[in-house]
């Protein structure tokens, strides 16, 4: 199967470098960088200072980055596209502008390589959940401009996977690769340990299903757009899988959001942007159980320091449960 064949078969909605006005509405679309920007000087001065600091998120590594945000972004598109493909390109600035707010470049890339989701999910398919990488790119109150990552160990963490497990060492270096490329540095600021261990107690919630996961899935966007929310695209990760002659029992995500409240929680902590859009989880287990799963609103919170944002929590927290309790049965 071509790359290309592959994205449309994995990009269930319109996905593929669509510029996405943060967790909802749209903004128009922007076509996606083919290669690597030429530029060879920083557009931003902060960003190569080797005093600068980076904020310290768990299992988040993170690079100082040469380009500002959209090229930035731009790079990490580019780098994506040459070992797989882009499931989205969110902008969470615009997302806030779109319902009247204020937040400094923030845009997050969603995208991978089946060579380097695959294994993780293969040992456990709650990885799903986390998967295809997301890359945040970000410009803080100093200028400064960030490239981050979700680090392998912590997605392996939080499905249970042990951190020796070889299925790591394909993401590892893929992500690694891929943010070296993009942000013009080949070492990170942090690596994502800073924050402490992390462990999958707690992080999904989860409920089993009366139906297949295509049907779970079909629930989930069903909720979404009767709510007149934007579904930012599902991945269908056996599909991605059978590219690379791996075997997978049938798991998908979803990714859905709404301007105003991504916008509140990032505006409480920008590197929330790298959870959000939030997304859900549908998987077929060993036993032939569907379950259907999606992040702790209030774990993921806990992990950027979000505070002051009891409200929005709450709110999330409510709307969440009653996605997966449709996709889980009506």
């Amino acid at each position: 199967m071509s790359r290309r064949s592959l994205g449309r078969a994995l990009a269930l909605t319109a996905l593929a470098g669509v510029a996405l006005a943060g967790c909802g509405g749209s903004t128009p679309a922007t076509a996606p960088s083919k290669s690597l920007p030429a530029s060879d000087s920083p557009t931003s001065a902060l960003s190569s200072s080797p005093a600068l600091a980076a904020p310290e998120v768990d299992g988040m590594v993170v690079h100082a980055s040469t380009y500002d945000v959209e090229e930035t972004a731009q790079r990490v598109t580019a780098a994506l596209e040459d070992v797989g493909m882009v499931v989205a390109t969110v902008d969470h600035a615009a997302a806030a502008a779109s319902v009247g707010e204020e937040l400094r470049p923030t845009t997050l890339v969603i995208g991978g390589a089946p060579m380097a989701g695959t294994p993780l999910m293969l040992e456990q398919q709650r990885a799903g959940v986390d998967l295809p990488q997301k890359y945040l790119a970000w410009q803080d109150e100093d200028g400064a401009v960030f490239l981050a990552y979700n680090s392998a160990d912590y997605v392996a963490a939080r499905a249970g996977i042990a951190a020796d497990s070889q299925a790591l060492s394909a993401a590892r270096d893929g992500s690694a690769g891929i943010a070296a490329s993009a942000s013009g540095n080949d070492e990170p600021l942090t690596d994502g340990t800073e924050g402490g261990p992390v462990t999958a107690e707690g992080y999904l919630v989860e409920r089993t299903s009366d139906v297949s996961v295509e049907e779970a899935i079909a629930r989930y966007e069903q909720a979404f757009t009767e709510r007149e929310l934007m579904l930012v695209g599902t991945v269908d990760h056996a599909v991605a899988a059978a590219s690379i002659g791996a075997e997978l029992r049938p798991t998908s995500t979803t990714f859905v959001g709404n301007p105003m409240v991504g916008t509140t929680l990032l505006q409480a902590a920008q590197t929330f942007g790298i959870d959000l859009p939030v997304r859900y989880l549908a998987w077929e287990d060993a036993d032939g159980i569907v379950r259907v799963a999606h992040p702790d609103i209030r774990v993921l919170a806990e992990r950027h320091g979000a505070t002051g944002v009891e409200d929005t929590l709450a709110m999330v927290e409510g709307a969440t449960q009653m996605f997966t309790g449709t996709a889980a049965n009506r």
